[in-house]
């Protein structure tokens, strides 16, 4: 038996395969199931019913999309230190869209008019998240690039993980299981449904339709984080947020405790400033308070007074007016009593009899009594000689 190195095995079939013609100029027709360009170069996979073609092809300008039916004309080549067939492309022309892209075009019309992708069903992620549920596969790389950024972005956080399928036949039901599951659980804030980059028939599984509403009546946050920038699924129309990669999903929920001190720093300041602010305010409310009230209070003060004084004005009118009212009655009175004084009589010549103590009558006089008369400056005493009666 003949023993080969690998070096001696990849020239041989490097030789057969560039040495045989049939493999030369050729073209071939087959759905795309990726397609990504770098640095002009496009690497592409072609697939039918049952197989695929990694193809490639150099200095390519034109942009096409998975599921497109494509003609590519070119060569087969054998790449030894890879150890990989490819097929170069030299010409790549679009026939078509494949049988599957169609399918998932047709569903997802179907799914938009009946509203599953509309924004007001879309819940909004919470801000501060304590607790993701991640259905993902436990063995996969997405699972452990999801961890490496909560963990160094918030290494509090906690990470569930429900381990499905996603890829296969089971695919469908392990992440519908995994979904309900975490839609269930009290402690999970959050939801991310995560798988790397793959071709279309790799991402069917999130195309499935009952998957779809499964998702849309999710009570929880969802978010699809399934292939690369350009892979889209049913699944990220219905989420609540879809994440280019697993690992920007991780970004979004899993937030910076830094950044949790900038804005809890931040939040203090502003109530610090509106405290002060509010302070300011009221202190200069109670200020103007206290002013208005002080002009009120001098303005009824001063509005007291006038009336006060006004009263007392009045008062003293009135008390000046009595006075001179009664000092002229009494004037008056003294007046009429000065007149009837009797002294001011015997002054012009009059004079009173008495007989001792009383004035004399003709009841109490008779002949013989003693008498006295006064005068106005003269007192005298006599003796009554004689008495007539008048009518």
């Amino acid at each position: 038996m003949i023993t080969y190195t690998v070096t001696q095995i990849n020239r041989i079939l490097k030789d057969l395969i560039d040495n045989e013609l049939v493999l030369e100029d050729i073209l071939v027709t087959g759905e795309l199931s990726s397609f990504s360009i770098t640095r002009n170069i496009a690497y592409f996979t072609l697939k039918d019913n049952d197989n695929l073609l990694s193809c490639v092809q150099f200095n390519c300008h034109q942009e096409f999309n998975v599921g497109d039916m494509v003609s590519v004309r070119g060569n087969i080549k054998y790449y030894p230190k890879g150890g990989k067939l490819t097929f170069n492309a030299l010409k790549i022309e679009l026939c078509g869209q494949g049988e599957l892209y169609q399918q998932f075009l047709k569903l997802k019309e179907r799914l938009e008019k009946e509203g599953l992708f509309d924004e007001i069903y879309k819940k909004p992620i919470p801000k501060f998240i304590k607790s993701i549920g991640v259905v993902t596969s436990k063995t996969g790389a997405v699972l452990q690039d999801i961890k490496n950024v909560t963990s160094r972005r918030n290494p509090n956080l906690d990470i569930l993980v429900y381990d499905a399928q996603v890829q296969g036949k089971y695919a469908v039901r392990d992440v519908i299981e995994g979904i309900t599951y975490f839609d269930n659980m009290t402690d999970v804030d959050v939801i991310i449904v995560a798988r790397g980059g793959g071709s279309i028939e790799d991402l069917m599984p999130f195309n499935d339709e009952e998957l779809a509403r499964i998702a849309h009546i999710c009570n929880k946050p969802l978010i699809s984080a399934v292939g690369h920038e350009t892979d889209f699924s049913i699944l990220d129309f219905v989420a609540d947020l879809r994440a280019p990669t697993p690992s920007a999903a991780a970004e979004l929920v899993a937030f910076d405790n830094v950044e949790v001190k900038r804005y809890i720093k931040d939040i203090f300041a502003t109530i610090q400033s509106n405290v002060n602010v509010k302070y300011s305010d009221t202190d200069m409310n109670i200020k103007v308070l206290i002013s208005d009230i002080e002009r009120n209070i001098n303005s009824m003060i001063n509005d007291q007074i006038l009336s006060i004084n006004d009263y007392l004005q009045s008062l003293d009118k009135k008390l000046t007016d009595k006075i001179d009212s009664s000092s002229f009655r009494v004037n008056l009175a003294l007046n009429s009593l000065d007149k009837l004084n009797p002294s001011r009589l015997m002054m012009k010549g009059y004079s009173y009899i008495t007989k001792g103590n009383d004035l004399i009558t003709k009841d109490n006089t008779n002949i013989g009594d003693e008498i006295s008369i006064t005068t106005f400056d003269t007192k005298y005493k006599a003796k009554i000689t004689d008495k007539e009666e008048r009518c």
